[in-house]
């Protein structure tokens, strides 16, 4: 490899004209700042005005009453009655439900099966549910869950929702 020969190259001598170029911009721009705070100074009020305000806005704060509050609420709680039927507590006993997510119907079992795929890589788990129509068609729907609970439904509905994946609800008994 050859050396660079020094002795014909042109120096650039720019370094030292643009250390100058900062310092005049600078300078105006601090003269122009210092004469607007000079001429923008009688118009400024005071400190101790300032300080005057303040404990004024205090002291008027401090002379009004306000009125006292009564919380009753604690007693209601205390002696409030609720009345729950018998009927209700064994209904609710009773009803155990399933919840569900569609997250899709296709006529192609391909296409639900893609859609499944990208449910589990969303961690979602998911099944694919054959139904025939009233028409005689065969459609794949693609459920996420069981869910025991509503919670748990509304957590994974909001990850579909988020990743721009349309779902209904579907309950169905134990």
């Amino acid at each position: 490899m050859g050396q660079k020969n020094t002795k014909n190259t042109k120096r650039d001598n720019s370094g030292s004209s643009t250390a100058a170029t900062w310092k005049i911009p600078f300078a105006l721009g601090l003269t122009l700042g210092a004469s607007i705070a000079f001429f923008c100074m009688p118009y400024i009020p005071s400190m101790q005005r300032m300080v005057d305000i303040a404990d004024d806005a205090v002291t008027s704060v401090k002379n009004e009453k306000l009125p006292e509050l009564k919380f009753t609420f604690y007693n209601d709680l205390k002696t409030a009655e609720i009345e729950v039927s018998d009927s209700q507590i064994e209904t609710e006993k009773i009803k155990k439900s399933l919840y569900f997510l569609q997250a899709g119907s296709f006529q192609s079992l391909d296409d639900a099966e893609n859609q499944r795929i990208e449910l589990l890589l969303l961690n979602l788990d998911s099944k694919i549910e054959a139904v025939t129509s009233s028409s005689g068609e065969r459609w794949h729907r693609v459920l996420v869950g069981p869910f025991a609970n509503k919670a748990k439904v509304s957590s994974s509905r909001a990850k579909l929702s988020q990743n721009q994946i349309d779902s209904f609800l579907l309950e169905r008994s134990m």
